[in-house]
């Protein structure tokens, strides 16, 4: 049996179970301390992806809305910062491995995913990437019995990212409200602090205002930046603005943790909402 072991434990994140979980627990309660409640039923997450002591607590205003809802899969997108590949690569093994336990992969949403164009199995992508790995942890503190399919993306072109899309749509048309998907993105890279925070403001409010078209071209423009750019894009047309809304949860960088405001990482995090569903619906 193949399962894929912890690559930055220890790096992006604590080694042991235990440091791990209380790790999270305060990231949990922290966030939940000033969050607006929402009943609605969540579609998508948006997350970023760095070590948890710069972005853990922007990922977990997110994630902490997950306790007491339940999805039987959640299908994670995320960029390859380390390998390219033409495509989009699902794990061929039976589960990724974090300190906090296994995580099985679907086999069935696996088969449903390796039916869309573009996506094969393969462990390219899978052997050293954090982006993926580092949703899981929060995933397994906010929910429970739940499989997962990790995709990344090793080619983020516009026909690749029309291809995620269609993938994310066939796979929510297919499992509906069982699956959660989550998208995994930093925004801008190595900017000053004040011209950061312009950049990542402009697509913070096209994520509010489900502007997948203002965001696409604006990406291509360098005037926004967002390593997950394809993953983002993915989740914004794969679940379609007819029915749904997003609700972006703040913003950091990492200039706020180690006091350099000279070069920064921006984060933000949002939810993906269905329209309409009550607080009722928005449990499961």
């Amino acid at each position: 049996m193949k399962h894929r072991k912890p690559a930055v434990a220890g790096q992006f994140y604590p080694a042991s179970r235990e440091s791990l979980g209380n790790l999270l627990e305060g990231l949990f309660r922290q966030a939940a301390a000033d969050a607006p409640e929402i009943g609605e039923h969540i579609a998508g997450i948006v997350a970023p992806h760095a070590g948890y002591v710069y972005s853990g607590l922007q990922a977990a205003r997110a994630f902490h809305y997950l306790q007491d809802r339940d999805y039987k899969t959640v299908c994670i997108i995320s960029p390859s910062h380390r390998e390219y590949f033409p495509g989009i690569s699902v794990y061929p093994g039976e589960a990724y491995v974090t300190p906090l336990g296994e995580l099985p992969v679907d086999l069935e949403g696996r088969r449903a995913a390796l039916r869309c164009p573009g996506i094969f199995e393969t462990e390219e992508g899978h052997r050293a990437e954090h982006a993926l790995e580092v949703q899981l942890p929060f995933l397994q503190y906010a929910l429970k019995d739940f499989s997962i399919i990790p995709l990344v993306m090793g080619d983020q072109s516009p026909q690749m990212l029309q291809l995620a899309a269609s993938c994310v749509k066939q796979l929510h048309a297919q499992f509906g409200r069982s699956m959660l998907f989550v998208a995994s993105s930093d925004l801008s890279h190595f900017h000053p602090a004040a011209e950061a925070a312009a950049m990542d403001t402009a697509l913070i409010a096209m994520l509010d205002s489900y502007d997948d078209a203002g965001l696409e071209q604006a990406l291509q423009k360098n005037e926004v930046e967002a390593c997950g750019g394809g993953p983002l894009l993915a989740l914004l047309r794969g679940l379609a603005k007819e029915r749904h809304c997003v609700r972006t949860l703040g913003y950091r960088h990492s200039g706020q943790i180690n006091h350099d405001k000279r070069e920064v990482v921006g984060y933000t995090s949002a939810l993906i909402l269905e329209k309409g569903s009550d607080s009722a619906e928005g449990k499961h």
